[in-house]
């Protein structure tokens, strides 16, 4: 009997061309993310068994898609069909016919991730080369993945939503099992500290180790068994059925099954209960008597129309409100919502505790909503379709005089307060959590400006939803296209199958770009256009879709209305077209093999340097704009002749003019920025000469922005010199990946300098004498480097005089509606700009800022310059906590305003005051080394140091400890992917060695020979290599540290830099 079921089932769905389309598309899927998905980590190739486990945990829960539209067809078949009276009354029995719903269901799981899975394998044997990028192909690889990490999900997966539907005989509670499965995965994620999250923190290994036995989905027992692994083993090594592999897979099978018991226990034939309806008993006598009288009936007109709009509506809106289901879409929401709201305050054993602010709050959502908002849209949305058929109220419905047009509105109106409701109760949520850690400053306008970003866009993804369900008229291939279809328009996965330009993209919400600082700056700008472009395809879907709802295709006529929408298109689309402007990857290779080739040859030939920058520099906030005019000095310092220059400028730039009387203009190029000079007479060893230029930029919001070039409302940043001109070839322009250089038969990229190789004497530094006069808005300071020598007022503007003097070719700019808090110390004036609704830390950095000023200058020399001063800028900047310029330092906002006095982690505020403030001595115009091996310990590693040192002065030997270990976890952690190299030779752009492996080997040698000897060799070390002296290299640094300690401790200090 068990068979013929099991056949009976696959029969019935082996005939539709509906379930071959769906394996078929899995097939498809799986060549797709085969041939195009690969994981971004230096050192594993893509078809490794880390790798392969690593896509499979984060494409495993398309596994849902089936099991859910399965589960909602094949366990609910009987009751929707009025069936169920008939099939109890044959000799199936409970366990036949039990086992094999659950079965077909599970077996069609299954399926549908095998086809996966042999697509994901083909699209590799497609993809494979024999470059660094693959390994061999080895089957057990994917064998072990699917069986380890996919089977006992999918098992997990398909129980819980089976028992779903036996005990509520409830299709949006199936499908709401679904969504809670997808949140549980995502908590899971959030709390293991998963790398599938965005910004995951690190993570503990006591927290580790319990994430690792209880996550459901076995992902972080996955991260956390090769947590430490090398690349040879995350190359070779598939994931052991052992340890906490093991226990998780084993609770996840366990806990699955008791379920499946519990409910095959709980399982009956029997019909849903009927709700009796009391009947009134009428007392005869108490019947009134009523005169009959005609009434007369209008089913046409703007009244009868709105009028059952709003029947139609409240019929739906009752249903859907009052609805268990509805009510748990709102605890699912709130749920996942609020743990991502914890997750993004808590800042985990890094980070203290963030301040529960209203842009707090607003990220997380914009954040985390949208995916629930187009789930419940998808939910809803098709649901209410075919709601009417599914109760079998459809004839009675059919029979009575209304408008379709009415119909539809009405469905688009219920999905739209939807959305609403759900994006109310997010706000609720969020106000909570502000009122709870007692931080009740809360921006209502910026609460309700939700409603528009997230209201809007979901809106119309429930219209396109609504309309693909009555152009289709089926209801599951609807909701599959209309997922496809959202999935490429409206999610970044369809962005990394290129569905990245503005017309392939529909609806989509608004990013979590807010700031404290400058609020949503120019993005709604660019969501403004979006949305046009968005509601003039989803009305063209939604007349077409009425079109077909009242058979009117065949009509020439109809499809007039269509041109309105149409041509709202065309518009939108032509000013889109006309002002996005942003290369593919493959231009930009493209673009840099081109200038290579072309410009190469000016590499050796030489250049003057630039030693005067002379810059007016207007900055227009409020237009996100700003125009540059300025002057160089180029001076030949080499020993020989020059009769030309190349002049190198930024393409992300608009350019007016680089001239000069000296030079004549030989060749222009607009492809590639580059202005070819002929000197009009011999440029001779320490000749000058005068070029002057001029350039503006503005941010065209629908192309955004480049993060160091931020000229954004208020808390501007602008790593200026990025986009100044330089002279002669620009080698960050090559392709620096060895196998597209491979591929295009380019020969190899010139080595990184040898630790020990010679330099030239004298030693030209390209330092430069900085003087800029910079204007902004007259509510605004402008920041820049060096001191502050002149400020006034005019024409209804403020400026900015600053100079420097011998500093590296590297200068920023920020503007701001600044608060400032000054002090001193020792002659050294120290400022403190920061947005006035952040100054809980101003005391506390200043404090921070005076010790570690205190310690430098006691134990490496004099600070260089008069001033210090510390500036906050805008998150609209990525890429850096703070950074360091001649005196002065910029701070994120995100790392400035923290609440120190909560959460586990470390003091961000003292660490980054100690470490950024050691720059003036270590990386900036004191201790300058060339570019070569090792370089970069000289600069960040001995800011890990010194920042250390200033930690444990602060907070005691325990806390240091507690840093260095969690420094050291980083380390390994990260090596597989770094690579693992001594410092004395390591590459400066190996961040996991100069910072992590730096900071712990930094305190081995505290521990080794004492700090007191350490700062008397890096002393000697400033003493004797700072500008303008020859620079240093690590061996001079070792050699340093050998010269103050006892010869017998010399084999460990070499251990430390040379192994």
């Amino acid at each position: 009997m068990l068979r013929h079921l099991i056949l009976f089932e696959w029969k019935f769905y082996s005939r539709k061309i509906s379930f071959y389309v769906m394996l078929f598309s899995f097939f498809g899927f799986g060549i797709l993310i085969g041939t195009s998905a690969g994981i971004s980590f230096p050192n594993i190739k893509y078809n490794s068994p880390y790798a392969i486990n690593f896509i499979i945990g984060l494409f495993s829960l398309a596994s849902l898609f089936p099991i859910v539209i399965m589960s909602a067809q094949s366990l609910l078949r009987e009751s929707d069909n009025h069936f169920e009276q008939i099939l109890y009354a044959t000799p199936i029995t409970i366990k036949n016919y039990f086992i094999s719903r659950f079965l077909i269901v599970f077996g069609v799981a299954i399926l549908t991730f095998v086809l996966f899975f042999i697509g994901y394998m083909f699209g590799h044997l497609l993809e494979m080369d024999t470059s660094e990028k693959w390994g061999a192909f080895h089957l057990s690889y994917y064998v072990n993945s699917f069986f380890v990490i996919v089977l006992p999900n999918i098992f997990l997966c398909t129980v819980i939503v089976c028992c779903t539907a036996w005990f509520s005989k409830n299709k949006m509670l199936i499908y709401l099992s679904g969504l809670g499965i997808y949140v549980l995965y995502m908590v899971a994620s959030v709390f293991s500290n998963s790398p599938l999250i965005a910004g995951a923190s690190p993570s503990s290994d006591e927290a580790m180790n319990l994430a690792a036995k209880l996550d459901p989905f076995g992902m972080a027992a996955f991260f956390e068994q090769t947590r430490y692994w090398s690349a040879l083993q995350r190359n070779s090594t598939v994931l052991q059925f052992s340890g906490n592999v093991l226990i998780n897979r084993f609770l996840i099978v366990l806990v699955a099954s008791a379920l499946l018991l519990y409910a095959y226990k709980r399982f009956q034939f029997k019909t849903a209960k009927q709700q009796k309806k009391k009947i009134s008993v009428i007392n005869e006598l108490e019947n009134k008597k009523y005169n009959y009288t005609k009434t007369e009936t209008k089913s046409n007109g703007i009244g009868y129309f709105y009028s059952t709009v709003f029947s139609f509506l409240k019929i739906d809106l009752k249903a859907t409100i009052k609805s268990i289901p509805f009510i748990l879409l709102i605890c699912i929401t709130l749920f996942m919502l609020g743990m991502e709201m914890y997750g993004a305050i808590e800042g985990g054993i890094r980070m203290p505790q963030f301040f529960v602010t209203t842009g707090l709050m607003l990220n997380t959502i914009l954040a985390t909503i949208p995916i629930l908002l187009v789930l419940a849209m998808l939910f809803y949305g098709s649901e209410l379709v075919w709601k009417s058929k599914n109760v079998n109220f459809l004839p009675i419905e059919n029979s009575t005089p209304f408008s379709n047009s009415a119909l539809f509105i009405s469905k688009f109106i219920t999905v739209l307060i939807i959305s609403l409701i759900l994006i109310f109760f997010s706000i609720a949520l969020g106000v909570l959590f502000q009122v709870v850690y007692h931080y009740p400053i809360i921006d209502w306008s910026t609460y309700l400006s939700l409603f528009y970003f997230l209201g809007l866009p979901a809106s119309l993804c429930g219209l396109c939803i609504i309309s693909f369900q009555y152009i289709i008229n089926n209801k599951y291939i609807a909701l599959a296209l209309a997922t496809i279809f959202l999935i490429l328009t409206n999610t970044s996965l369809g962005k990394a199958f290129g569905f990245s330009h503005p017309l392939s993209r529909f609806a989509n919400f608004l990013p979590d770009v807010f700031s404290d600082i400058n609020g949503f700056g120019y993005f709604p700008k660019a969501f403004f256009v979006n949305m046009i472009y968005s509601l003039s395809f989803a009305l063209l879907l939604s007349i077409f879709g009425l079109l077909v709802l009242n058979r009117l295709l065949s009509k020439r006529k109809s499809f007039k209305i269509l041109i309105l929408p149409i041509l709202a298109i065309l518009l939108t689309g032509f000013f889109i077209v006309s002002k996005y402007e942003k290369t593919s990857k493959k231009e930009h290779i493209n673009w840099q093999e081109q200038y290579e080739v072309k410009y190469k040859l000016f590499k050796n030939k030489p250049q003057p340097s630039i030693t005067d920058v002379k810059t007016s520099i207007d900055l227009f906030p409020e237009e996100n704009s700003y125009n540059i005019k300025g002057t160089y000095v180029l001076v030949n310092k080499t020993k020989t002749i020059i009769s030309e220059i190349l002049i190198n400028t930024s393409n992300e730039i608009s350019w007016n003019s680089i001239a000069s009387s000296d030079l004549i203009l030989v060749e222009k190029s607009n492809q590639f920025g580059q202005y070819l000079f002929r000197t009009k007479k011999k440029m001779l060893p320490n000749d000058s000469i005068l070029v002057s230029f001029d350039f503006e930029y503005k941010i065209e919001p629908l192309n955004g922005h480049q993060s160091f070039n931020a000229i954004v409302e208020n808390g501007s940043f602008m790593r200026i010199s990025n986009y100044f001109p330089t002279i002669g070839y620009d080698s960050d322009n090559e392709i620096d990946d060895k196998l597209e250089r491979k591929k295009r038969k380019m020969p190899l990229l010139d080595p990184l300098t040898k630790v020990d190789a010679p330099l030239v004497n004298p030693y030209n530094y390209e330092f430069i004498n900085f003087d800029a006069i910079i204007s902004t808005s007259e509510n605004q300071t402008a920041i820049s480097v060096g001191e502050l020598v002149n400020r006034y007022s005019k024409n209804n503007r403020s400026y900015f005089h600053y100079k420097a003097e011998n500093i590296p070719f590297r200068f920023a700019v920020s503007s701001a509606k600044y608060a400032v808090k000054k002090s001193n110390y020792n002659d050294i004036a120290i400022e403190i700009l920061y947005d006035p609704k952040h100054y809980q830390n101003i005391t506390h950095l200043i404090n921070s800022i005076k010790k570690s000023l205190h310690y430098c200058e006691t134990n490496f020399g004099k600070y260089p310059y008069k001033t210090f001063r510390f500036a906050e800028i805008s998150n609209f900047t990525e890429g850096f906590a703070a950074t360091a310029y001649p005196a002065t330092i910029f701070i994120n906002e995100r790392q400035f305003h923290l609440n120190l006095s909560e959460g586990e982690g470390q003091d961000v505020i003292n660490e980054l005051a100690g470490h950024e403030l050691s720059h003036e001595w270590w990386g900036n115009a004191q201790l300058r080394p060339d570019y070569r091996e090792g370089s970069g310990v000289l600069t960040e590693t001995l800011a890990q140091y010194t920042q250390l040192m200033l930690y444990k002065k602060e907070y005691g030997n325990t806390k240091m400890l507690e840093m260095v270990d969690l420094y050291q976890s980083l380390y390994d952690s990260e090596k597989a992917f770094s690579g693992e190299e001594p410092l004395f030779t390591s590459d400066p752009n190996n961040a996991n060695v100069i910072y992590n492996k730096g900071m712990v080997n930094m305190h081995k040698l505290y521990v080794l020979i004492g700090e007191e000897k350490i700062n008397q060799a890096l002393k000697a070390l400033l003493m004797k290599h700072k500008f303008p002296l020859q620079p240093a290299t690590t061996l001079d640094l070792i050699f340093e540290l050998k010269s103050v300690s006892d010869k017998t401790k010399h084999s460990e200090i070499d251990k430390l830099f040379k192994i």
